[in-house]
């Protein structure tokens, strides 16, 4: 399929493309808020560091379940309906959190925030991805979105202060806008490919090399991500580096970062090949976080955790558009992507939390090199093998 441009498509599919955008933005908002907050709820709540990483894992187990399970639900229910519906499910989450500190509830608010992030991820790339005909470009700016929520979500807490509740309530507000402003999408084949329930369900890019180069590098980088969106505000705080307001200003610095990565990203994707990109950034990531692990003090943790930002901002669209359109070829397939990088996110988080009621939060993160060493050797296979189809 051709790779479409913004201005190339409908008054229908921009609308739809735009709706994509304000969800990706509530994504980064209600998730960064989340770990902006996570502190302040451990203290009021009594909640030790494994019970954190069990809420983050459970967030990840969510995002997993729906990634395997929501092309077959949307090919049996309307896919507006399915898109709506698991949409609004993560704001349900913040409410639920806001009322109780009961840690069952808690586990289960978190497992609808992973739902919805699933499910958003999910429809999001593919309506992107299809509608585009693969541009890297779009999926890079769908991204970009995702990074002004999370950018703008330290701000909002402190503004806020220590009122999280407050953060939460007008996180649920954008919610209730993007389901409204969500009303109105139509979904047609051009924007999902739609199986008809009857047909036999195809896994056979499940064999194909690109596909598990690909997971495996979104396995690391969400799992690095999620990690440090997670616990970020809580390594600072904890391992007596920064008091809370400047470890929220570096939050937000590291999702500033994102934003201006994640632009950049859509442009130097016009430009760049995927897989010159994927090398560049995850070495980036690798140099970078390991500044992060090794500053005490505040000027190369600020350096550090913006580089961060900065080459960690377009893995995902990046990735997924070297991945030789297999979204559009198998509508399983995107279901695939968030379901094994889930997996590794998952058990990253609970070992984050269950290392650091050990051993401190500082040990607890440096588990994440071994995520780092795998993201280096998947990015390796990943150069090499689209070079060898570029001199094919």
């Amino acid at each position: 399929m051709q790779q479409k441009s913004w201005k190339m498509m409908s008054k229908q599919q921009r609308y739809l493309i735009f709706d994509i955008f304000i969800a990706y933005f509530a994504m980064g908002l209600y998730l960064i808020l989340i770990g902006s907050a996570l502190p302040l709820m451990k203290a009021e709540y009594g909640i030790s560091y494994r019970v954190g990483g069990l809420m983050m894992s459970a967030q990840q187990v969510g995002y997993l379940v729906i990634g395997v399970f929501i092309s077959m639900i949307a090919r049996r229910f309307p896919v507006k309906t399915v898109y709506l519906s698991f949409g609004i499910l993560a704001f349900v989450g913040l409410a639920l959190m806001m009322v109780t500190g009961n840690p069952f509830v808690l586990l289960f608010a978190m497992l609808l925030t992973g739902i919805c992030k699933g499910s958003t991820c999910n429809f999001g790339n593919q309506f992107v991805s299809t509608l585009s005909g693969g541009n890297a470009s779009l999926l890079n700016l769908s991204q970009a979105f995702f990074a002004v929520g999370a950018c703008a979500a330290p701000l909002v807490a402190m503004l806020c202060g220590a009122s999280w509740r407050l953060s939460f309530a007008i996180t649920i507000a954008v919610g209730v806008v993007m389901f409204v402003h969500g009303l109105r999408v139509e979904i047609g084949s051009d924007a999902y490919i739609r199986e008809e329930s009857t047909q036999t369900v195809d896994f056979s890019f499940l064999r194909t090399k690109i596909f598990w180069m690909c997971a495996i590098i979104l396995l690391c980088y969400l799992a690095i991500e999620g990690s440090v969106m997670g616990w970020l505000v809580t390594y600072f705080v904890d391992s007596g580096a920064t008091d809370e307001s400047t470890a929220q200003l570096l939050a937000t610095a590291l999702w500033g970062a994102l934003l201006v990565g994640r632009f950049a990203s859509a442009w130097l994707s016009t430009r760049f090949r995927p897989h010159h990109m994927i090398a560049v950034m995850s070495l980036g990531v690798a140099l970078c976080f390991t500044g992060l692990m090794m500053s005490h003090t505040m000027i190369p943790m600020a350096v550090s955790t913006i580089g961060l930002g900065l080459f960690m901002a377009g893995m995902y669209g990046t990735t997924l558009g070297g991945s030789e359109n297999l979204m559009e070829k198998y509508p399983m397939c995107m279901g695939m992507f968030i379901a094994v990088p889930g997996i590794g996110a998952a058990l990253t988080q609970s070992a984050i939390g269950t290392i650091a009621d050990s051993i401190g939060i500082r040990g607890g993160m440096c588990f994440l090199y071994v995520l780092v060493v795998v993201l280096l050797v998947a990015t390796a296979l990943f150069f090499v093998y689209h070079n060898r189809k570029t001199e094919q």
